[in-house]
């Protein structure tokens, strides 16, 4: 039995499905996921894939379907050519259903850019979902791109005495190959997140220098409540 050729038409069709079911999935998933700032402060993974990950393949993906979509056009522009000269020598009959297309493809890109009501929750509901995945404080990194810094340099931004939470940290099994390396890679190599390493050395965080906590008296305190102080 003769074995069958390769059928292009269907591999098309196939490859456009499938590009379109990622691009649905990852989009989908970035529309929960959390700001960048927070994704890689918590080294948040969706499936065992981080965001940035998501965000590739996302646009990988895109980039397949535009390509699969042009190499479709390519393919049917002689029955495309055909099927248009038919329509504009016949006279345009679908005007009514090309407008209403038209007008609501328009209505998305300046009801994104306007902020327009429908649209606007939409992106609000993202945004409010993406905060979320904060539990506390901690989980909202203390500076920029903190999970890039080296542990010494957090420590030293964080006043933060670095010897005491090099020590902290051993303690707790997490082993600092050098303090020069970023809290991104130490949390890599021992498997977990920057910020659970700033959970584990927070409490050695001392006071910015010239902030002191006040100390009141009893003569103080009741001074201040009888509007004498």
């Amino acid at each position: 039995m003769a074995e069958k050729g390769f059928h292009k038409r269907g591999f098309i069709t196939f490859l456009t499905l499938m590009s379109f079911i990622i691009m649905t999935i990852t989009g989908f998933v970035l529309y929960f996921a959390p700001q960048g700032r927070i994704a890689y402060w918590v080294d948040w993974r969706f499936w065992g894939i981080g965001k940035t990950d998501w965000g590739s393949i996302h646009t990988i993906s895109c980039f397949l379907f535009v390509i699969v979509g042009i190499y479709h056009l390519i393919f049917n522009w002689k029955a495309l050519v055909n099927y248009i000269s038919n329509k504009v020598s016949g006279g345009f009959r679908l005007k009514k259903e090309f407008g209403i297309a038209l007008i609501i493809s328009l209505a998305v890109i300046l009801g994104s850019m306007y902020q327009v009501p429908g649209i606007k929750q939409v992106l609000d509901f993202s945004e409010y979902a993406k905060t979320l995945w904060v539990k506390g404080k901690e989980y909202d990194p203390p500076i920029a791109h903190a999970e890039q810094l080296s542990l010494k340099n957090f420590a030293k931004k964080m006043n933060i005495d670095l010897a005491p939470a090099t020590a902290e940290l051993n303690k707790n099994g997490v082993k600092v190959a050098n303090p020069d390396d970023s809290l991104s890679k130490i949390a890599k190599d021992n498997r977990t997140s920057p910020v659970n390493l700033y959970i584990l050395i927070k409490k050695y965080e001392a006071a910015p220098a010239g902030v002191q906590k006040a100390s009141y008296t009893v003569e103080m305190v009741d001074e201040r409540f009888a509007g004498k102080g």
